[in-house]
């Protein structure tokens, strides 16, 4: 099956996108979504937002969930690829929705989530193939380390409880300090990939906006 990629290069980002992600802004929510005001006819507002969706997200049509210009409403499911410093590849998934009428519009993310690439024992896995899934509630990653904490003072742990005591060995080199700290980079990371799609899509609609003046 074909992944739905887009690459965006994270370039100065305080500067850039401040404008639409305030320090107050928190993911961890997994959602977030922003209005903006816009006079021009909705369905003008629609189908500029259509034009740059199918533009920027490779296979429009195949990650598109519902779509009624008309109405002004557009919603889809994007897999997002992003250069990052922690994995050779990373992906954001999100349900995107884009709805609009005569006097605003709105974009909005929900379900956001992240899946890297990573590698396996003695063997790096393709990056087609091979994913970790990673949603970012840091109190559900505290709570994996006191569970791998825990195992790791079992005298005889069972055969699952040895199978998770490798899979969360990562947690060696953490503390719950740490470990929080990293999150919270983490949640930045994916505030500053979804704060790029809403400039890029709020200046194409500016600019046109501008022209019809």
């Amino acid at each position: 099956m074909k992944k739905l990629l887009i690459l965006f290069f994270l370039i100065c980002v305080k500067s850039t996108f401040a404008q639409v992600i305030p320090d107050s802004v928190d993911l961890r929510s997994n959602s977030y979504s922003v209005v903006f005001e816009d006079n021009t006819p909705a369905i003008h507002k629609a189908q500029i937002a259509k034009k740059w969706f199918s533009l920027n997200f490779q296979n429009y049509r195949d990650i598109l969930i519902s779509e009624d210009v008309r109405a002004g409403k557009i919603v889809m499911k994007p897999s997002i690829l992003y250069k990052a410093e922690t994995y050779s590849k990373c992906y954001i998934t999100a349900v995107v929705t884009f709805e609009c009428d005569k006097d605003k519009y709105s974009i909005k993310f929900d379900d956001v989530k992240k899946q890297a690439t990573f590698s396996t024992i003695g063997n790096l896995q393709s990056a087609d193939t091979v994913y970790q899934q990673c949603v970012f509630t840091t109190e559900s990653e505290i709570t994996k380390y006191r569970y791998y904490q825990t195992l790791k003072t079992k005298n005889n742990p069972t055969e699952d409880e040895k199978k998770d005591l490798r899979l969360y060995a990562y947690f060696d080199k953490y503390n719950e300090d740490s470990l929080r700290k990293e999150n919270m980079a983490y949640y930045t990371e994916l505030q500053n990939i979804v704060a790029e799609v809403i400039n890029k899509l709020k200046l194409t609609l500016d600019e046109q906006h501008k022209q019809k003046q």
